[in-house]
């Protein structure tokens, strides 16, 4: 029975991750005479991810070298990119290595506290407790950030200053962090540099004025910023993001390929080479291009981390590249549980359909991208379409592929990559003279009905203008930029004629579809932002 100093740890669910079934129990031993009654045991990582997603924990304690494939640091990666670890789940990394503290430092996604071996009951409960008292001043904080009121978050922020001075840092960061979401990049600016007349090591707040350069458009200012913390600390793998942001924002593709390289060599993982993958392929550099991916694929062979669209990315980089019995054996060698998803098999088939013109049968060509196109239903603005639409033209059906494309880009018009992508299409199949038809029209398609449906609304004709945008996403459901129209024109509807359900209704649904899309974007925490002043408003 848990002890009165105890007694928060007594409705903890926990988790330990160690390849070692010693040390696994030893930690349950010391967990449960601490008063902590749930402990479930992982021996591996993929063992952990599927104990994680059946069930939330409120503490995992993971160790750092788990097996040669992957290793802690690595699972918590993929567990906090793929948003499958609540925040409120405290994750506790144990390590033999007395200068982990550079590894976690230089990480993208850092653990909540770290411990060196060798464990004792009462080291864990210090590290516990101090986490849970975290937790509580950071409760009120954390609670409107989960129902995205930011501005309530920051508003938050200064009363925990004043109540909770000890975790005045942590709270900083959350606030500065908060106001860079509403699009307040100056006053963020503010809160890291008083952070930093607090501590001036504090890498996260350099990198936190980087962030609030490239917010306002000053992108030599933070490009200089990242530069000087890789001066400081060469292992900070976000100064080289930054450092690649800037440099696909002045249209440099190659510095940004350069800085995502270096920060793979930092930071090895599935993940890094995938973005160095990404990169190289839409530069047109297939050798780094095959390489980023393949390395990928070794990185998450045979486990849960996989991600099928590795194997189709790399299979389509060999199509490019005249290597179509490579992408032929590829594909082949797809685990079959992959083939239960009708993306990854619409995907699947039109990389086939390229291979067998590169191998030179047209018939099988053709099986393969009638399958894909039977597969892929209605256009989407994913990999699929683009493959689909390569396709179509590779077998000369270039009405087809041109309308694909079209459709593709119309689903999600202002996705910039998609864009880039789609023309890449075009310019691989020797057709970029349909550009302008093709892409440009779709663009100038799209934007012309959110600019009706604007100019509806100024001349106060409402309804016409929430019916524009309800007949465009009908044919473009997850559209993003019609999706933010939509719900700004029902929301700016209710603050002139008042509360209306059925429209609160329609607006959770576009911002619920638009954080899926879009998770973390500034444009949708602002979103969320006007939606809580207007019901606020119409409720008056």
């Amino acid at each position: 029975m848990a002890t009165i100093i105890n007694q928060r740890l007594a409705h903890l669910r926990s988790l330990v991750v160690d390849d070692m079934a010693a040390m696994r129990q030893n930690i349950r031993t010391q967990l449960g005479q601490l008063g902590i009654p749930h402990v479930d045991q992982a021996s591996t990582p993929d063992e952990a991810i599927s104990y994680i997603r059946r069930g939330a924990y409120d503490v995992i304690i993971c160790d750092y070298n788990l097996n040669r494939e992957t290793n802690g640091q690595q699972m918590l990666e993929f567990l906090r990119s793929q948003n499958i670890l609540p925040a409120s789940t405290m994750f506790i990394m144990v390590t033999a290595e007395t200068n982990y503290d550079l590894v976690a430092s230089a990480a993208e996604f850092q653990p909540d506290a770290y411990m060196v071996k060798p464990l004792t009951g009462g080291k864990l409960l210090e590290r516990i407790e101090r986490l849970l008292d975290k937790q509580t001043a950071l409760r009120q904080i954390i609670g409107r950030l989960n129902l995205k009121d930011v501005a309530g978050a920051v508003a938050e922020c200064d009363r925990a200053i004043q109540a909770q001075p000890k975790w005045s840092l942590d709270i900083m960061k959350l606030k500065a962090n908060a106001l860079l979401e509403l699009g307040k990049p100056e006053e963020a600016r503010t809160v890291y540099d008083a952070a930093l007349k607090l501590r001036d090591d504090l890498v996260w707040a350099h990198y936190g004025l980087a962030r609030c350069h490239f917010a306002s458009g000053q992108l030599e200012e933070a490009k200089a910023v990242a530069q000087g913390i890789i001066e400081q600390n060469a292992q900070y793998v976000m100064a080289y993001d930054m450092l690649a942001k800037v440099a696909e924002a002045q249209g440099k593709e190659q510095e940004a390929l350069d800085a995502l390289n270096r920060s793979y060599e930092v930071i090895p993982s599935a993940r890094r080479s995938r973005m160095v993958g990404d990169v190289a392929y839409r530069t047109g550099n297939l050798e780094q291009a095959r390489t980023a991916f393949d390395r990928t694929l070794k990185h998450t062979r045979g486990s849960l981390t996989a991600q099928p669209s590795d194997l189709l990315s790399l299979a389509q980089v060999h199509v490019d590249a005249g290597e179509p019995h490579a992408a032929l054996q590829l594909l082949s060698s797809a685990p079959k549980h992959y083939a239960e998803s009708d993306a990854f098999s619409a995907t699947q088939a039109a990389v086939l359909a390229q291979a067998h013109i590169g191998m030179g049968d047209l018939e099988l060509a053709q099986h393969a991208f009638e399958r894909a196109k039977s597969l892929a239903g209605e256009a989407r603005a994913d990999g699929a379409a683009l493959a689909l639409a390569k396709a179509a033209f590779s077998i000369g059906r270039d009405d087809e592929g041109a309308s694909i494309l079209s459709k593709a880009v119309r689903a999600d018009h202002e996705n910039t990559r998609l864009v880039s992508l789609a023309r890449k299409v075009l310019k691989d199949s020797g057709k970029e003279e349909l550009a302008a038809e093709v892409v440009d029209g779709a663009l100038d398609q799209v934007n012309a009905i959110v600019a009706e449906a604007n100019a509806l609304m100024r001349k106060a004709q409402f309804d016409e203008s929430l019916q524009k945008l309800e007949e465009a996403l009908q044919g473009m459901p997850e559209n993003t930029g019609v999706l933010l129209a939509a719900a700004q024109l029902h929301l700016l509807w209710m603050s002139q004629k008042g509360l209306n359900l059925d429209y609160v209704a329609r607006v959770n649904n576009y911002l619920a579809k638009l954080d899926t899309l879009m998770p973390g974007n500034e444009r949708v925490a602002k979103m969320y932002r006007f939606m809580r002043e207007t019901l606020s408003r119409a409720k008056k």
